[in-house]
């Protein structure tokens, strides 16, 4: 299976050469495109092979579907409490760097591109920012990881893998998945590629109910709603 990646990616490599395009190369292939996460494997979800010829500070960035969190404070109208909106965070559900350097190297042009993919809307608060920030990676939902690059055959140092595992917390959806050269002076990405990431079991069915058929998913939570209300109900009067 790696060498028909390798292969592929070698005869793209001999396009751009035969073409004459003296920019730098950026390149990379995906194992699989579908991904199903298992709680019992232990194997790589996939694996991103790639080549380059560029010698600055490289990153792979896979960012997973977008979520969205409402901020809400509790105020007092009219002698009751009620929660008022106060802004919403827009963010990856997952987002994963992978470098080819050192922390010192490339830690601050990362962790600022991380602060900067986080929409804090209706509220402009770092501290907020930093705290989801904080709480994703502690769930590995959110990661840096240095120095990942592999190289597949000493011969050929200028082609690389990257084995990836996912978390099992990885939220289902479409996933995208690019590289780039990261720097301070020019931020020069390839193209983008996708991988459908699925869960198994019940947290996949209730995903694609809640998705494809939310106004049905409504009404069955709805409904569970006021069965276990109706049941705390008469458990409590007894």
């Amino acid at each position: 299976m790696h060498s028909k990646f390798l292969v592929k990616i070698i005869m793209i490599f001999l396009l751009f050469g035969f073409n004459g395009i003296e920019s730098k190369v950026l390149i990379f292939d995906l194992s699989q495109k579908n991904v199903e996460i298992s709680k019992k494997s232990n194997q790589p979800d996939f694996i991103i092979f790639g080549y380059t010829d560029s010698s600055e500070p490289l990153v792979i960035k896979i960012k997973g579907p977008e979520q969205k969190v409402i901020l809400q404070k509790k105020t007092k109208v009219m002698g009751m409490w009620s929660w008022k909106k106060t802004g919403e965070f827009i963010y990856p559900g997952l987002f994963h760097y992978y470098t080819n350097k050192s922390s010192e190297e490339i830690d601050f042009q990362i962790k600022k591109d991380l602060f900067d993919n986080i929409k804090l809307v209706g509220e402009d608060n770092d501290n907020l920012k930093r705290d989801l920030i904080e709480k994703k990676m502690s769930i590995d939902l959110f990661l840096i990881e240095n120095d990942s690059f592999k190289v597949i055959n000493e011969k050929l140092p200028s082609f690389f893998k990257i084995p990836i595992n996912l978390p099992k917390n990885s939220p289902s959806g479409n996933y995208s998945v690019s590289l780039s050269i990261m720097n301070s002076i020019n931020n020069f990405q390839s193209p983008e590629q996708n991988v459908m990431v699925e869960k198994l079991g019940l947290s996949s069915f209730v995903f694609k109910i809640a998705h494809k058929y939310s106004f049905i998913y409504g009404i069955l939570s709805a409904i569970i709603a006021i069965g276990l209300g109706f049941f705390a109900g008469i458990v409590f009067k007894k």
